[in-house]
């Protein structure tokens, strides 16, 4: 399944009994709605999740809250969800992230 919401593009594979969902491009506000309800529907059909962050070229404030959201939601549920080391764009706003919570 591919979609496109600006210039993000979520594309879904089955993977070794999950199924993996691959972000591509930017993920900002205008593609928070299509990745939360997909991740939602996955987790409400109680699928493992690998979660391909290593092709975003992109991400801001809102996107990270909805992969956090995302991850604690299948947690609370006690579902397999994995993400992938990320693109260097990720990484940066995870360092950003971090030395501003020191």
């Amino acid at each position: 399944m591919s979609r496109e919401h600006g210039l993000l593009e979520v594309v879904e594979l089955p993977e070794d009994g999950r199924v993996r969902v691959r972000l591509c491009g930017e993920f900002d506000l205008s593609g928070t709605p299509a990745v939360t309800e997909r991740l939602r529907s996955l987790r409400e059909h109680r699928q493992p999740v690998l979660l391909d962050l290593d092709e975003l070229e992109f991400i801001d404030m809102s996107g990270l809250r909805a992969l956090r959201a995302a991850a604690d939601d299948a947690a609370g549920d006690g579902l397999t969800f994995v993400v992938t080391r990320g693109s260097p764009a990720l990484r940066r706003l995870l360092a950003l992230v971090e030395g501003s919570s020191k």
